[in-house]
């Protein structure tokens, strides 16, 4: 029977795809992590991750289960929470579903105005990638390809940014003095990987680039922003990321606008209409559009 621990270690391994990434995330030694991965491929008689470069990734088996490891671990987080409130007799809670990226830049300063605001209530910060799901937050920040995308009419949305990819290239390279540069120009360079799957800022990065003509090759793979930008400090190429993702510009790195079109991804922040806590909502939200125009005003 595969346990919650085990399942996390799942969870995270392919999520980083390093043993050792994830068992910093999970503060775990590696060894435990890797003895959590072989009891759980032993349990189920599968095999889910195969070796990618020095790394992890899932098989095609793995991938197939993911869905569920991600159910069981939402709804064991759940049970954890409120036997927590009963334990504690504690009712106010607020929890933010963020991507990584606003994680670094807009989670402490937003939890900062919560604790000062209302006292007594427990914030809960969930990292979560996806899409909207009624069940995982009570305010989720996303991210989008389109502006005004629908959302159900049960949603509350609130626009926050529009967060322009750039491209990041070695201070000494020939571009590094450009105000900005266009896909085309950049084509036929090194291009450095810094995200993984299929999700929208991938999508968002392809869609730009077939608009223009241009032929995504990655000579390298790092699958994060840090991990790549320090890759473009020691010169082994260029790489593309939205410029809410520098959250420190490492040394030796130069940061250049893109011409149009531009990848360009937007961000908004969706609540639950109705919800028992709807005037915390209603000011984690504004707060949070006071971060994001913060933010435009120093991405401009």
């Amino acid at each position: 029977m595969s346990t919650v621990i085990q399942l996390q270690s799942l969870k995270s391994v392919a999520a980083t795809g390093s043993v050792r990434s994830a068992a910093q995330h999970l503060g775990l030694s590696p060894s435990a992590v890797s003895h959590h991965l072989k009891l759980l491929e032993q349990d189920m008689g599968l095999t889910l991750f195969q070796r990618h470069g020095r790394g992890l990734c899932l098989t095609e088996t793995g991938s197939a289960l993911m869905g569920e490891v991600d159910g069981v671990l939402e709804s064991s987080s759940r049970l954890q929470q409120r036997v927590m409130d009963l334990k504690d007799s504690r009712v106010d809670r607020l929890s933010i579903g963020y991507f990584s990226t606003a994680g670094n830049r807009w989670m402490p300063e937003l939890v900062l105005f919560l604790e000062h605001r209302f006292p007594h209530m427990a914030v809960q910060l969930n990292l979560d990638e996806g899409a909207w799901h009624e069940d995982r937050s009570d305010i989720q920040i996303i991210i989008t390809e389109t502006k005004d995308p629908a959302f159900p009419p049960e949603i509350n949305s609130s626009f926050l940014l529009e967060d322009p990819y750039v491209v990041a290239v070695p201070a000494d390279h020939e571009l590094a003095t450009r105000k900005e540069v266009s896909l085309a120009e950049i084509e036929s360079y090194s291009w450095i990987d810094n995200d993984k799957g299929e999700g929208p800022c991938r999508t968002i990065l392809f869609d730009a680039c077939a608009r223009a003509g241009v032929q995504v090759h990655f000579k390298h793979e790092a699958h994060t922003f840090v991990a790549a930008l320090h890759m473009v400090s020691r010169g082994l190429g260029i790489t593309l990321l939205p410029r809410l993702g520098i959250d420190q510009l490492p040394e030796g790195v130069a940061i250049i606008p893109l011409a149009a079109p531009e990848p360009i991804r937007y961000v908004h922040a969706l609540s639950d209409l109705g919800h028992p806590q709807q005037s915390v909502i209603n000011d984690a939200i504004t707060a949070l559009r006071e971060l994001a125009s913060d933010e435009a005003v120093a991405l401009a």
